[in-house]
């Protein structure tokens, strides 16, 4: 009796050891890939030009041609003339609308609270807008674009001077300086409109380069049995990660992910009691096993890890979620004819229409 009640305490204590609780913290790597168009054009038309319209009220603070060559469509060449897909930027004038002065007072007190001197400050306040759209059309002069708007003629934005102490000089202020102010205004605001044309014309027809901040779980429970593997793992995972980029994934990095998926794939099939921490032991390398996965431009893969994540119910939304952005992806690739995010593009060799 004395011997039967000992292997079972033992049993139990082992069971307790092999038990240990486990924390998970979020890391994050950052993963470089191709993004893909969302609305592709012809897989051979590859060049492109721009040609930019811009009245004096623009030109004054920047020339036609700056803005051209701010204007990119990535993963294209450009040219100047005669390409493929060819945009046209134009810019209205930039107008004022109407001057008001506003006023503050700035009182001085004594000790008792007394006003003893009244100060009185003034600026000019003047609406003005600006209208800012592109259009493009193919070689063979077919519409792509219909005049998509940049900015917004019908929006009012504000300019304030400078305060004055007189009213006359807050008044003369903005009819002495207008040109200055208007070159300022236009060039506070290039940067944010050639941003937005550019996030626009790339994600329907570029292949720019993106990073994402991609998290992964590691483990902080140095008590448990898993977690120097699982640490020296996440290591060689990060560095792995670092090595991928937009331009394609070698040989060597792929196989030291894959082993690192092998190393997941295992973590899983070995803790695979119902208790909390085995059960975040599986999610934790189901969702790196996801994440790898599409790294790896294997979506599919990347989508059956995510639902041994949500059948484990730890934490069934992440898997969800990561579904939901794989089908994205998985639909993007087939509109573009691709089975990867990650490949190189010598635009060198791109030529114009016949």
């Amino acid at each position: 009796m004395k011997k039967q009640f000992i292997i079972a305490l033992t049993t139990l204590l082992t069971g307790l050891g092999t038990a240990q609780k486990i924390d998970l913290d979020r890391v994050f790597v950052p993963h470089q890939y191709r993004d893909l168009p969302s609305t592709p054009l012809d897989s051979t038309w590859r060049t492109y030009n721009v040609r930019v319209e811009v009245p004096s009220t623009i030109s004054n603070a920047m020339s036609a041609s700056s803005i051209e060559e701010r204007v990119n469509l990535q993963g294209w060449k450009k040219v100047y003339g005669g390409g493929h897909a060819q945009f046209t930027v134009n810019f209205d004038d930039l107008m004022f609308d109407g001057q008001k002065i506003d006023q503050r007072k700035e009182e001085t007190k004594n000790k008792e609270g007394v006003v003893t001197s009244t100060r009185y400050y003034y600026w000019s306040i003047v609406n003005y807008s600006i209208g800012a759209t592109y259009s493009a059309k193919d070689w063979q002069s077919n519409v792509l674009i219909n005049r998509s708007t940049i900015s917004n003629n019908t929006t009012k934005m504000e300019w304030k001077s400078p305060e004055f102490s007189s009213y006359s000089e807050a008044e003369r202020y903005f009819s002495n300086n207008r040109q200055a102010i208007s070159n300022k205004l236009v060039k506070e605001h290039m940067e944010s409109w050639l941003n937005s044309l550019n996030y626009s014309i790339n994600d329907k027809y570029g292949f720019p380069v993106s990073t994402d901040q991609t998290s992964l779980w590691t483990t902080d429970s140095k008590k448990h049995p898993e977690n120097e593997a699982w640490v020296a793992n996440m290591a060689k995972m990060k560095a792995s990660i670092a090595k991928v980029t937009a331009n394609g994934i070698d040989a060597a990095t792929r196989a030291e992910l894959m082993s690192s998926i092998e190393y997941m794939t295992g973590v899983r099939a070995k803790y695979i009691a119902d208790e909390k921490s085995d059960r975040k032991l599986r999610y934790a390398a189901d969702y790196n096993n996801a994440v790898l996965y599409t790294i790896l431009d294997m979506p599919d893969k990347a989508i059956e890890s995510c639902n041994a994540l949500i059948a484990n119910e730890y934490d069934t939304k992440d898997g969800e979620k990561m579904i939901e952005k794989l089908h994205k992806i998985k639909e993007l690739m087939a509109k573009n004819n691709k089975v990867g995010r990650h490949y190189s593009i010598d635009s060198s060799k791109f030529n114009t229409p016949n």
